[in-house]
């Protein structure tokens, strides 16, 4: 795997469809990312772009479910999440 760096996965995120509150929210989320994790986003997000909106969803709903204390949403989603990934696995 090539090493990126944050810039490069910053800009792939600004350039994408979502809210700019949204870019703002998941560039901070990449801004703490081990260089492994930036690596990952990069390669997904260069190979399908459509996760650059999933993934800001996710974290959006995942914020939601932290913010409620409900355990059972943090479940709900941990499993769609699960899901999510088997689907990409599949097709890689």
């Amino acid at each position: 795997m090539e090493n990126k760096t944050f810039p490069e996965l910053k800009k792939l995120i600004f350039a994408s469809e979502i809210s700019f509150s949204e870019k703002e929210d998941l560039a901070w989320l990449f801004a703490e990312a081990s260089e492994e994790e930036i690596n990952a986003a990069f390669d997904l997000f260069t190979e399908d772009q459509s996760w650059i909106k999933k993934v800001s969803d996710n974290y959006h709903t995942k914020k939601i479910a932290l913010l409620a204390d409900d355990a059972e949403m943090w479940k709900k989603i941990l499993t769609e999440e699960e899901k999510m990934l088997k689907k990409k696995g599949k097709h890689d």
